[in-house]
């Protein structure tokens, strides 16, 4: 029979998807201690992070239960997620579709099933649990690639009761997960806003020491950080490069419609933390950011660049790229869209009653022509947007539970971010 090298072998196996590289675990021994080497995985990871972007889709599906009681009572509400990483090439080919969630569908009973952050293939999930005087927080890594969920890690406990520890309580926790490149360690960051001391409480776990951390504090606090719950994503971190990235406004910890006036473009500024050194920095925001926006401006990743993105005036969507991580000069404005072109009617008022009207960009296609961005007018779609020849779409996404179980689920929802599958282990 002929031979191959294992050199040539792992270069092949290094460019298939993980559904197909795991099959070849099966091969024989051999090819299975290839496989399964952390040089193989690394190599496989650089790959894929280049070849295999997929972004996530998250469904929610709401379950009542009956109870016994005529006025409902002691009904009760089970709440199931999904999450689904998918192609964006498929999506831009069809953004009309039905997907089934059986294969990445999280288990409940795990106790995890909130997302946290994304990286390298792995997602962190948190679960808060409730005992009487305080919330218990717990997480697991996940990796759907593989089908592997590892056992709870990093318990963190926040006391609300005035009766137990009465000077505790400061507000809930806000999480954001990441990797620490300089060590090869996954890192969650967990903050808060301390209200006694007015002032920000940060901790970091890392993964394989399994130990929460006490670390400087923000040198300033970022944008409503403290409002939300470890739920909400108005005031979570960035991830970049081997840092966290938060906007943040100077000399003033609210920005709300009632104290826009208040502030001006030069209190607005990134907070990153470092991961590695666990220090931060302040970034400044592009010198074309001249006028204060009337929604919160956002801070992300398109593209392997961090941006900063908002609405300007009535009329338009603008977003900037900082092509070198953090200097200064290097930003460049990459689109202002009109909202004509989006198809977007400018529209403060929901049913008789004022919001906040905002856009966030999700996802940058590979070759940098199509957006894909959230507008909260428009809860269950996403828009599609092709600047290059100014061609909107909008998603049409349907989930559907098969088997013996065939209900469509409630919510479907993009999320912001890349994901590539990967054969990283959750330990």
């Amino acid at each position: 029979p002929p031979f191959f090298p294992d050199d040539l072998i792992v270069e092949v196996l290094s460019l298939l998807n993980v559904k197909s590289v795991l099959r070849f675990r099966c091969v024989n021994k051999h090819w299975d201690t290839l496989i399964s080497d952390p040089t193989f995985v690394n190599l496989h990871l650089k790959k894929s992070a280049k070849e295999n972007t997929h972004f996530l889709i998250i469904t929610e599906h709401v379950t009542h239960i009956q109870g016994e009681s005529l006025d409902s009572s002691d009904d009760t509400y089970v709440r199931d997620y999904g999450v689904i990483p998918y192609s964006i090439c498929s999506l831009l080919d069809n953004p009309s579709f039905t997907l089934s969630i059986d294969s990445y569908y999280l288990v409940q009973h795990k106790g995890c099933s909130n997302i946290v952050g994304s990286c390298n293939g792995l997602i962190c999930l948190v679960g808060r649990s409730i005992t009487r005087g305080y919330y218990e927080y717990s997480f697991r890594l996940w990796n759907p690639a593989t089908r592997t969920t590892s056992p709870k890690l990093g318990f963190l406990r926040l006391y609300y009761s005035s009766s137990v520890f009465p000077s505790s309580y400061d507000g809930d926790y806000s999480f954001t997960f990441g990797y620490d490149n300089s060590t090869c360690t996954y890192k969650a960051v967990a903050a808060r806003y301390n209200r006694r001391e007015l002032r920000s409480d940060v901790r970091i776990l890392s993964m394989g020491d399994n130990v929460w951390r006490d670390i400087e504090s923000f040198p300033l606090d970022p944008l409503h950080f403290g409002i939300g719950s470890e739920l909400s994503v108005d005031n979570c971190g960035v991830y970049f490069k081997s840092s966290i990235n938060w906007l943040a406004i100077q000399n003033k910890p609210w920005y709300s419609r009632q104290g826009i006036k208040d502030i001006t473009v030069e209190q607005f500024v990134i907070v990153s933390l470092d991961l590695g050194t666990e220090t931060y920095c302040l970034y400044l925001l592009p010198g074309g950011f001249d006028e204060v926006p009337p929604s919160e401006p956002n801070v992300g990743v398109l593209g392997d660049c961090l941006s900063f993105s908002y609405c300007y005036k009535e009329t338009h969507f603008i977003i900037w790229q900082m092509k070198k991580f953090g200097v200064q000069d290097s930003w460049i404005q990459f689109l202002k869209i009109s909202y004509h072109d989006l198809q977007i009617h400018y529209d403060r008022s929901y049913n008789g009653m004022m919001y906040i009207f905002n856009i966030v960009p999700l996802f940058l296609s590979e070759d940098g022509d199509t957006l894909i961005l959230h507008c909260n007018q428009e809860i269950s779609q996403e828009i599609l947007y092709n600047w290059r020849y100014n061609r909107v779409e909008r998603t049409n996404i349907t989930a559907r539970k098969t088997g013996t179980d065939d209900r469509t689920v409630d919510n479907v929802l993009c999320a912001a971010g890349n994901y590539f599958e990967s054969l990283v282990s959750v330990f």
